[in-house]
């Protein structure tokens, strides 16, 4: 498993430094950026098969989960900017994120205990399991609201060159968060029911106080969701605002997977 974990991150690494390098869309550089990445994919999926099998399965711990879930995050961006011009800055983040989640996943991953009782194990492999995807949703949300966030700024200020061609319309890449968003927030939602309940049977309200930090940080993430939804249902909000409120839901998440981090 190790040096395919080195491989992994090696080709994160050169995948960083190829998507930092390449400065126009039009760059020959961005082929290789775009290669190094899916080869890192391919590695990083060989180094979670290599867990499996050592008995660290993604649903044991939420690091093992993080690392699946940024891997379904950048294998979505792989297979979402095949058919359309390829979308630079966000696998400019993507790469190095996925860097990180696979560098967790090797080193705490193994470390997270169990629970003892089987329905409480139960729980919180359901929990990790929707947890993965509402990681790599939100990611992948977060990516596209920040693309949108930039050419939408980039129009304002008129930092642009009327030759120029992007990857996608701004209201293509609106369209493409809504519907990312639609999907990832109910199981987002479900995740957060599941963790709670949790930690419920495993220490009762008093357990739910200790980890006050990661409930009030769901609870945000799941609002700012949830009010992107509603209000572009109810009022027809969309553009900068929705992408803003992704924004606040993904940091939000970032922060419980911090939180976790640093329990452990």
């Amino acid at each position: 498993m190790l040096p395919l974990f080195i491989l992994a991150a090696l080709a994160y690494g050169a995948a960083s430094f190829a998507y930092g390098a390449g400065t126009t869309e039009d760059s020959g550089i961005k082929l290789w950026a775009r290669a190094l990445l899916a080869s890192a994919a391919a590695l990083h999926l060989a180094t979670v098969g290599a867990q499996c099998v050592e008995g660290y399965h993604p649903f044991k711990s939420v690091f093992l989960a993080t690392s699946l879930g940024v891997l379904i995050a950048v294998s979505g961006f792989l297979a979402i900017s095949a058919k359309r011009r390829p979308m630079r800055a966000l696998g400019a983040v993507l790469a190095p994120l996925g860097l990180v989640a696979l560098t967790l996943g090797v080193v705490m991953g193994p470390n997270t205990p169990e629970p003892s009782d089987a329905v409480s194990a139960g729980l919180v492999r359901a929990h990790i399991a929707l947890a993965t995807i509402g990681v790599s949703g939100f990611t992948l949300a977060a990516g596209v609201a920040g693309l949108y966030l930039g050419m939408e700024r980039r129009l304002r200020t008129k930092q642009f060159k009327l030759q120029e061609k992007s990857g996608i319309s701004l209201r293509g890449l609106d369209r493409l968060h809504w519907w990312m968003v639609l999907l990832v927030t109910p199981v987002f939602t479900v995740a957060i029911v599941t963790g709670a309940l949790a930690l419920l049977r495993e220490g009762g309200l008093d357990m739910l106080s200790e980890r006050a930090v990661e409930m009030v940080a769901a609870a945000i993430a799941f609002v700012a969701s949830s009010a992107s939804l509603i209000s572009r249902a109810v009022w027809g909000l969309r553009g900068r605002k929705a992408a803003w409120l992704t924004m606040v839901a993904f940091l939000s998440m970032v922060l419980i997977l911090v939180s976790y981090a640093i329990r452990s």
